[in-house]
């Protein structure tokens, strides 16, 4: 959505803390602005344009985090980093699952998703009323945002689990009464949304032009219920999601492999090129921009670049390398560098091993000497506009087509092994070459292969996680033998997999609890 995201100029989006002020209570300034707006098509337009925008909050708020760098430095593939211990201390202490309530970066992180959840009610509820020239495009315009709704809440709800359930715009009163939701129904919500979304008006992949790059297609939908449905019934040990089976995921998944278009880059390297952004693996994608003039330091929310850039990159690297230089957060453990084969194409692309290729750099905290290289910080991109560490312009591949093939292998691995060999194989002979032999599938092939084709794009946590607390507890913590307790990585079962509920959100709004553990 680089070129949508132009557009929205805020009119719309106008919002103000009152009642308990908490960031799940967000009011436009005034009811003028209200009343003046939502009355044409190019309003209901802006208006979802900025339900989108909030995909582009890499960072929000002072020293946040990016959702799939955290990912990664909770899980087993990354440290915290950073210049030292005390750079930024909760990332090292949310590291080693030791978080403190007060932690800045949950409460951004809540901030946002609530954000979002509420200029998708906001406009869900205004859209109604707006006439449309086409029947067809109103469909759409609410497919869309019933899907970055659910997108919003399945983020939320996997990192907090506790979270309240908001598909309105709440009164003054409703606000006081708003306490957690059932995760189940949380999920069953998600569940909702997508469905409508994939039946009520969302295109084909294929009939999106590219100047739309960036917006929901019926397959983005389809791939993202899939999943969540993985993700639920796996960590909540359920056979369903709402009454949502296997069966009838595993016709969705397939749509997207037989008719969504995509298919795999031959050149595994091509996925992760600035210049080949949307490109035919790409499923769903975060658009992000380096042409932000108006965000800053002061206000990260109006940088429209991808902020989890700059902490991937190296710190300090020499003036002919290649490399720009970062901040050195998630340096990668050594140990993944191993778990590829020589043959292994997806190696080099991967991790920036600094030694192989003779990389000077400044050594940072918890320095391993192995980087993120699908995303590191280049000089090639580099933003010319607006401050330079928040503007760096690489999309998130949210879902991309190699992860479809994957989850329809797990979801058909007992009821179609041949169709589930044919996806694994084409993930693996893209990897290692069209002459590679193959082993027969299993679960746990599946899941080392989406360690390998996904490493370091934040989805390793939740693959952990939804195979049980102590899978999470045994991997994250495979390598404590080591003498360094700097390097030591822990995973504290008492707080079954969740972060603590800001305690922002707690002293404001009594009547929510504080997760189990903290």
């Amino acid at each position: 959505m680089k070129k949508i995201s132009k557009i929205f100029v805020g009119l719309c989006l106008g919002l103000l803390l009152v009642s308990c002020n908490s960031y799940l209570d967000l009011q436009p300034i005034t009811e003028q602005t209200e009343t003046q707006f939502y009355k044409t098509e190019t309003d209901a337009f802006q208006a979802l344009v900025s339900v989108y925008d909030v995909l582009q909050w890499s960072a929000p708020k002072a020293q946040n985090v990016p959702f799939e760098v955290i990912s990664e430095q909770i899980g087993d593939c990354c440290y915290a980093g950073g210049s030292s211990a005390n750079d930024v201390p909760f990332v090292v202490k949310m590291s080693k699952w030791q978080c403190d309530v007060d932690d800045p970066s949950f409460q951004a992180l809540w901030y946002k998703y609530y954000y979002g959840i509420y200029r998708a009610n906001v406009f869900l509820e205004k859209v109604t009323a707006i006439p449309f020239e086409s029947a067809d495009k109103k469909a759409r315009f609410i497919a869309e945002a019933k899907f970055l709704r659910a997108n919003y809440y399945f983020d939320l709800v996997r990192l907090f689990g506790n979270v309240p359930l908001i598909t309105k715009i709440l009164s003054s009163a409703e606000t006081q009464a708003l306490s957690q939701t059932n995760p189940a129904d949380v999920y069953a919500q998600i569940k909702t949304d997508l469905v409508d979304a994939i039946a009520g008006g969302l295109p084909n992949r294929s009939d999106i032009p590219a100047v739309e790059g960036g917006r929901v297609s019926k397959h983005a939908a389809e791939a993202l219920l899939a999943r969540v449905w993985l993700f639920y019934t796996g960590a909540y040990e359920k056979s369903d999601l709402a009454g949502l089976t296997k069966a009838q995921i595993t016709t969705y998944i397939e749509d997207v492999v037989k008719n969504s278009g995509a298919s795999l880059l031959p050149d595994y390297a091509d996925l992760f090129k600035i210049t080949n952004e949307n490109n035919a693996e790409s499923i769903f994608e975060i658009q992000y921009s380096t042409k932000s003039t108006w965000g800053d330091w002061g206000y990260r929310e109006g940088s429209e670049g991808n902020q989890a850039v700059i902490l991937w990159g190296i710190r300090d690297p020499g003036a002919t390398s290649p490399y720009a230089s970062g901040w050195s957060f998630a340096p990668v453990r050594a140990s993944l560098w191993n778990e590829f084969d020589a043959t292994d194409t997806r190696r080099s692309v991967t991790l920036l091993n600094t030694t192989a290729e003779a990389v000077t750099y400044k050594a940072g905290y918890q320095n391993t000497g192995f980087f993120n290289k699908k995303f590191t910080a280049l000089k090639a991109n580099e933003p010319a506009d607006g401050s330079r560490e928040l503007n760096f312009g690489n999309n998130y591949p949210s879902i991309r087509f190699a992860d479809v093939l994957l989850m329809a292998a797990e979801l058909q691995l007992e009821s179609n092994p041949a169709n589930a060999q044919d996806y694994y194989s084409l993930v693996v002979k893209r990897a290692k070459g069209s002459a590679a032999v193959v082993p027969t599938v299993t679960k746990d092939l599946l899941m080392k292969e989406r360690l390998l084709e996904l490493a370091l794009e934040g989805h390793r946590y939740w693959d952990l996680r939804r195979q049980g607390l102590n899978v999470a507890k045994t991997t994250i913590e495979k390598e404590n033998g080591i003498v360094d307790e700097e390097m030591k990585k822990t995973f504290d079962l008492k707080y079954n997999g969740l972060f603590p509920i800001p305690q922002y959100e707690l002293t404001l709004c009594k009547q929510m609890n504080q997760n189990d553990g903290y």
